[in-house]
C-alpha cells in the first residue's frame, strides 16, 4: 500500500474512532528533516536511542532505537503524541541503493507512545521512521534520516 492510501486509511480510521474532521488532501509534500545531532560516527550505529533519526510534526515525534543482538543490528521505530494530537508512524528500510519500503505496520497514537518491534538493520541496510500528523491532514509521510 502506498503512503498516500495508507495515510488516507489512517485518517479515516481516526475520524471514525475519534471524530477527526477530514478535509480534501492538499498537495502531497514529503520532507526529510536534517539531522539534529550527530551519532557516534557517521553511518555507524550506537546502541539505543538514535538522535539523528528524530522527525517531528507539531505534537508528533518519531525516532528510532537500535540494538545489537548476537553481532547483528536491529532497528525499532517509536512514535509519541501529546496535546490530543493523532499521529501515525511506520518504519521503512532500504537495502544498499534501493528504495525505502515500509516494513512495519502503522502505529496510530493519541496522547501516548508506541513502538514497532525490532527489524533487521545490519550491513547494507538503512532504516528510518516516518510520521504523519493526522490533525494537520498530512497526506504524505515525513521521514527522519536513514540510519
Amino acid at each position: 500500500m502506498n503512503a498516500q492510501k495508507s495515510i488516507t486509511l489512517a485518517m479515516a480510521t481516526a475520524a471514525l474512532a475519534g471524530g477527526l474532521a477530514l478535509a480534501a488532501p492538499a498537495q502531497a509534500v514529503t520532507t526529510v528533516r536534517p539531522a539534529a545531532a550527530a551519532s557516534a560516527q557517521h553511518g555507524v550505529h550506537i546502541d539505543g536511542y538514535e538522535p539523528d533519526s528524530v522527525v517531528t510534526r507539531g505534537a508528533c515525534k518519531g525516532w528510532m532505537n537500535t540494538k545489537k543482538t548476537n553481532g547483528h543490528w536491529f532497528a525499532q521505530g517509536v512514535v509519541q503524541s501529546w496535546s490530543g494530537t493523532d499521529c501515525a508512524m511506520i518504519l521503512q528500510r532500504k537495502h544498499n541503493n534501493g528504495a525505502y519500503k515500509m516494513i512495519s505496520g502503522q502505529h496510530i497514537v493519541k496522547d501516548r507512545k508506541d513502538s514497532t518491534g525490532y527489524y533487521w538493520d545490519h550491513t547494507g541496510y538503512k532504516s528510518r521512521v516516518c510520521i504523519a500528523n493526522l490533525n494537520w491532514h498530512d497526506t504524505s509521510w515525513h521521514c527522519g534520516k536513514g540510519i
